[in-house]
């Protein structure tokens, strides 16, 4: 796949509603932070992924022919905490979690939650604010080349960020479109497939946010300049849980399941914060 040139980045859009508290400018009409962003995304499998026909490896002895991976996505957002308040403390997780280890707590409802959603959920509920950016919707062909993801310019002329503590970035993705091959690779009686494999092409809206954290204080004395990349890639591991002999994916509701499954366990998501100094 050819590489995608960058547009310059383009200013954005604040579209959350932000507390009184936390707007404001400095005393020369200077917002407390103005924000650039650009986005990559990609699907590079490492070489020790790949066979010797370029084909995909699964954890469970397949082979996938990928004829093409498309992504949507739909919005990222900046969450920010007000100055001040509590972070999350693994030993003393707020009201709804309880015994959190491993990365993850135990919520009310019985799933396992990721310390960072935590911590970005408290950040919002914590007087803070959440500024709300489009991203490029129609499905982006990923390669190992990186592709530009489109995000949306600013309709006005400045783009502001509140006063706060930045908390972390929430990626959501919308669609995945995915087709090919699937191949056994165990052969004789062993094998689960026919020579001709199993074939398919799906296109499911998964509705996933992606989280990481990022750190950094917006307010004085701190450059009022923000600019912001962000890399996604594509799970290499998107069908290691894929048994396409016993239990193949047959309708949207299974592809969901593993696709949604795939990116929130193994997506990677990176966001790189630059700033100009004083």
């Amino acid at each position: 796949m050819l590489r995608s040139h960058a547009n310059p980045a383009a200013l954005l859009i604040v579209t959350a509603s932000l507390l009184p508290s936390l707007g404001g400018c400095l005393g020369n009409g200077l917002p407390w932070g103005q924000l650039t962003a650009t986005m990559e995304a990609s699907f590079a499998p490492s070489t020790g992924r790949l066979d010797d026909q370029g084909r995909l490896k699964t954890a469970s002895n397949y082979v996938v022919a990928i004829d093409q991976v498309s992504v949507g996505f739909d919005a990222f957002s900046l969450v920010l905490a007000a100055q001040g308040s509590a972070s999350f403390d693994p030993a003393n997780p707020p009201d709804g979690y309880s015994l959190c280890h491993n990365g993850h707590c135990h919520s009310d409802s019985g799933a396992l939650v990721d310390y960072e959603d935590i911590a970005l959920e408290m950040a919002g509920g914590s007087g803070g604010a959440r500024l709300v950016v489009g991203l490029e919707t129609e499905p982006k062909p990923l390669g190992s080349e990186s592709s530009v993801v489109a995000v949306s310019p600013c309709d006005t002329g400045v783009c502001e960020v509140p006063l706060g503590e930045l908390a972390g970035l929430e990626v959501n993705v919308a669609t995945v479109s995915i087709s090919g091959t699937a191949y056994d690779t165990l052969t004789g009686e062993a094998a689960r497939l026919t020579d001709e494999g199993y074939a398919f092409d799906v296109t499911v809206p998964v509705n996933v946010a992606l989280t990481a954290e990022i750190e950094g204080s917006i307010g004085p004395g701190q450059p009022v300049e923000l600019n912001l990349a962000i890399d996604f890639k594509f799970p290499a591991a998107v069908f290691d849980d894929v048994d396409f002999g016993a239990a193949p994916p047959v309708d949207d509701q299974s592809w969901l399941q593993i696709l949604s499954a795939a990116l929130t366990d193994h997506a990677e998501l990176t966001p790189n914060l630059t700033r100009p100094s004083n």
